[in-house]
């Protein structure tokens, strides 16, 4: 009778093409055993009886490592050959269980060492940007260039999962602009695939960007050309009703915005996405994946299938499983993911940062909301053709029209068509409170924060109301409260109410719902969370109405200033600016 060990174990691994094979023998042992030897692991047992009386020790650490190892290789008893085959993106992982086991009678894992190496100097790795970006890259926007560069070269995916605010969009337009000679898939949330191209256009203006998305006649049209785009922009919406004209199309790279929106493994959208042929797929997500491990599942599925095993497996081992090794599997988890998830929050770059981060979001309107638009935009011109009216009658059309961008139930009753603005604003505050942070939402119309109001409530979010008619006292209270109390989120603001007199330096995130020309009393509502005494790095977005009047306001020239401070004021009764405009340059307002 013999007593055996790791010291009976045979075990060399070889490289082939894109993968591996690890090849093993236990003397003593069919294999026809395993499954019976990894029962009695999983139970705890110290030893197992052969079938030939011998006794194969399980206090054996090496021994028991090296049966955990081929476990977690995809194993399979049934498979009669002596090797399991893994991909080359396991190579990370299995050279960490190696050395940190001592499994040194596994010969031929020098291989290996190669792959963690440039994994684990990922970021000392240096390449070249493109000289046709127009943008400005920090240093750990650098780092996150290279690591996708790094990535893709070794051919493998990625999650880009930077807090929110800290530049996933430019490092991912960076990163194309360096492959202009590949084709490249992105895949947004309805309400930031105009940001992406205006993103594109401003910082990669050599890419030619195709956009997939609208009346079916004009995604035909982008389809028919598919092949003379160096980047096509997509939503996750048109995606799934498009997905049977991609059967033929394999890109050199996928990438999705907002990874979170495959979070549920079974949905129809996480399904076609996951459908989409690419050589090389990233995911750029801002929420932490830690506290839901079927989404991180799902994600790595999208972003490298079967990395993470089977969806059955990748439960059994790390979320249902009661077993005594279940903490020591998270930390194999852990080994896993490493090198292919990159995040970085404000606070590990804080030196890097400005105080003040401003971004401009181009929002898309529902359909029925612009419907209703361009509807109301028809009549006026014909009124304006039909009868030259007095400026002061075409400026209450502006305002009207304003009113439609940010939500037509202000002006329409019964209006249930959905407000894009709304919508997009909904999800910046949701992701902002899972990332912790506390917001002021500014907004000139009282009507619309009380809408908002409405929706915060719906969903238990604790918020605070402030407008014209708060007295001092209140006012007050109200800025203490909200600085002191982690719970209430958000702090709803009126423009003219709260441009001033208002310390709430613990928001850390200003939304400014509608344009505000005069940079003054947009810059002294902002300065309501970024001001002496602010220890945190204010993110500033401004939301702007794609295609409509809002984005009129934001283009007109300096010198106009004064005019758009009057429309958006209201002050249109005394207002010089009116006087120095034409009727042709008031009527090209609406155009």
């Amino acid at each position: 009778i013999k007593l055996l060990n790791s010291l009976n174990i045979e075990s060399s691994i070889i490289e082939e093409d894109n993968f591996f094979k690890l090849f093993y023998s236990i003397e003593g042992i069919e294999k026809e055993e395993f499954k019976d030897i990894f029962q009695y692991l999983d139970e705890g047992k110290t030893f197992y009886k052969t079938k030939k009386n011998n006794f194969l020790d399980l206090e054996d650490e090496k021994l028991c490592e090296f049966f955990y190892l081929l476990k977690g290789l995809n194993y399979d008893y049934k498979d009669k050959e002596d090797f399991v085959t893994f991909s080359k993106n396991k190579g990370y992982y299995i050279e960490n269980k190696i050395k940190n086991n001592g499994l040194s009678f596994i010969r031929g894992e020098k291989t290996l060492e190669k792959i963690k190496s440039k994994l684990d100097n990922i970021k000392d790795k240096e390449y070249i940007l493109s000289k046709d970006f127009k943008g400005t890259l920090r240093n750990y926007q650098i780092e996150g260039f290279n690591w996708l560069k790094s990535l893709s070269y070794m051919g493998f995916g990625g999650i880009l999962a930077d807090e929110m605010g800290l530049g996933k969009t430019i490092q991912i337009i960076s990163f194309l602009l360096s492959e202009k000679d590949k084709k490249s898939l992105v895949v947004t949330p309805t309400s930031l695939i105009y940001n992406w191209k205006d993103e594109f256009e401003r910082f990669a203006p050599t890419l030619k960007i195709g956009v997939i998305h609208g009346d079916k006649k004009s995604r035909e049209k982008v389809f028919l050309d598919i092949d003379e785009y160096d980047v096509i922009l997509t939503t996750y919406g048109t995606l799934r009703r498009d997905f049977n004209l991609y059967n033929n199309k394999t890109f050199d790279f996928v990438i999705i915005d907002e990874g979170q929106n495959i979070k549920n493994p079974d949905a129809e959208s996480t399904i076609k996405v996951k459908g989409i042929k690419g050589k090389i797929k990233f995911a750029l997500t801002g929420t932490p994946m830690e506290n839901n491990l079927m989404e991180l599942w799902s994600i790595f599925d999208f972003i490298m299938p079967d990395y993470l095993y089977t969806k059955e497996k990748f439960k059994e081992s790390y979320i249902t499983s009661k077993d005594t090794r279940k903490d020591t599997r998270l930390e194999d988890l852990k080994t896993l993911i490493h090198p292919f998830i990159l995040r970085r929050t404000k606070k590990d770059v804080l030196k890097e940062l400005p105080d003040k981060i401003e971004k401009k979001f181009l929002v898309e309107m529902t359909e029925g909301q612009r419907a209703i638009y361009k509807n109301y935009i028809k009549e006026v011109k014909k009124n304006l053709k039909d009868n030259k009216e007095n400026k002061i009658t075409i400026f209450s059309y502006l305002t009207k029209l304003r009113q439609l961008c940010l939500d037509p139930s202000l002006i329409i009753d019964n209006y249930k068509l959905g407000s894009g603005k709304l919508k997009i604003a909904m999800s910046l505050i949701e992701e902002a409170i899972k990332n912790n942070k506390k917001i002021l939402l500014f907004s000139q119309f009282t009507s619309v924060l009380k809408n908002i109001s409405n929706i915060l409530e719906s969903k238990n979010i604790k918020y605070m109301y402030l407008d014209g008619s708060t007295k001092a006292k209140e006012r007050v209270d109200m800025v203490k409260e909200f600085n002191e109390d982690s719970s209430i989120k958000i702090f709803l603001i009126s423009l003219k109410a709260g441009g001033t007199g208002l310390n709430l330096t613990s928001a850390n995130m200003v939304i400014h719902f509608d344009p505000w020309w005069n940079p003054t009393v947009e810059d002294q509502a902002t300065d309501r969370a970024h001001r002496l005494g602010q220890k945190n790095i204010v993110e500033v977005i401004k939301l702007v109405s794609k295609g409509t009047i809002e984005e009129k306001i934001v283009e007109l020239k300096e010198d106009k200033k004064e005019l758009i401070n009057d429309i958006l004021s209201g002050d249109l009764k005394d207002s010089k600016a009116i006087t120095s405009l034409s009727y042709d340059e008031i009527v090209e307002l609406f155009n």
